[in-house]
C-alpha cells in the first residue's frame, strides 16, 4: 500500500471515506429511504443484508474518525466565572414564549465506541424459592376460582415477513452524518480522549475493542470488508491497541 509511508493522514482517510459513504447511500436506496423521509418496516432478508453491511461500515467509520483525531490537541477550557442566579425562574415565564418556539428535531448521533464482547454471564440468574403456602380460606377460594376460569384466547400475531426498521434507519442516518463531517466527530473523540479514564463516559481506555472489529470478515464477501481492514490498520498505526478491562 503506497500510502503507508506517507505521514499526511488526510489522503488515506479521504481515500476510504468516499467509497464507504457511497456504499451507505446505496443502502439508503435499497430500503427506499429518502432525505427527510423515513421507513417503518422492511422485509426480513433485506433487514439482515443491510444490517450486515452497516455493522461493518460503522466499524470502518469509527476507525477513520480515530485516525483523524490522532493529531488533535484539546486545550483545557478557560475557567468561567460563576453565573449569577436569575431572579425569575423558568416557571414564572409565560407559556406563550415556550410554546411559540418550535422544537428542532435532533438527528441521531453516531456511536464512537465499539460494542465490547460479552464473556459469560455477568449476573447470576436469581432462583425463585417455593411459593408461599396459603393460610387464608378466602385467598384459597379466589385462587381456585381464577384457575377454573377459562383463559382468554389470544390471537396469534400474523407474520407478514416484515420487521421494524426504526433502529436501522437511525443508525444509517448517523453513519452517513459521521462520514459527511469527520472533523466534527474527530473533535468529539479527542475531547473524550483528553479526559482522565476515571472521568470518561464510557470509562474505557480505547474506543476500539480488543481483537477483531465488529463486522470483520477474514474472507471478504463485500467491498466494505476490505475497506474495514484498511481502516483498522489506519486507526492502529501510531495507536497500539490497549487491553480494555472495563
Amino acid at each position: 500500500m503506497f500510502y503507508r509511508a506517507v505521514m499526511d493522514w488526510n489522503s488515506p482517510i479521504e481515500r476510504w471515506r468516499v467509497p464507504l459513504l457511497g456504499h451507505l447511500l446505496r443502502l439508503f436506496a435499497e430500503i427506499g429511504l429518502t432525505e427527510g423521509g423515513t421507513v417503518e418496516r422492511v422485509p426480513k432478508p433485506l433487514h439482515r443484508y443491510v444490517l450486515r453491511i452497516l455493522r461493518t461500515a460503522e466499524s470502518a467509520a469509527r476507525r477513520l474518525i480515530m485516525a483523524a483525531a490522532r493529531d488533535i490537541v484539546v486545550e483545557p477550557p478557560p475557567e468561567r466565572p460563576p453565573r449569577a442566579k436569575p431572579r425569575t425562574s423558568s416557571k414564572d415565564k409565560p407559556k406563550a414564549d415556550v410554546e411559540g418556539k418550535p422544537r428542532r428535531k435532533r438527528r441521531p448521533l453516531f456511536n464512537l465506541f465499539d460494542a465490547l464482547k460479552r464473556v459469560g454471564r455477568r449476573f447470576k440468574k436469581k432462583r425463585r424459592g417455593p411459593e408461599p403456602h396459603v393460610y387464608s380460606l378466602e385467598t384459597f377460594l379466589q385462587q381456585r376460582a381464577a384457575a377454573a376460569a377459562p383463559a382468554p384466547v389470544e390471537q396469534a400475531a400474523v407474520d407478514d415477513g416484515m420487521v421494524n426498521a426504526a433502529n436501522l434507519v437511525r443508525r444509517l442516518i448517523a453513519a452517513v452524518d459521521a462520514l459527511s463531517d469527520i472533523p466534527r466527530h474527530a473533535m468529539r473523540l479527542a475531547r473524550w480522549q483528553a479526559q482522565p479514564k476515571e472521568e470518561r463516559r464510557p470509562e474505557r481506555w480505547s474506543p476500539l475493542r480488543p481483537g477483531r472489529p465488529p463486522g470483520f470478515r477474514q474472507r471478504a464477501k463485500h467491498e466494505v470488508d476490505e475497506i474495514l481492514k484498511e481502516c483498522h490498520w489506519l486507526a492502529l498505526e501510531g495507536n497500539p491497541p490497549l487491553d480494555d478491562t472495563s
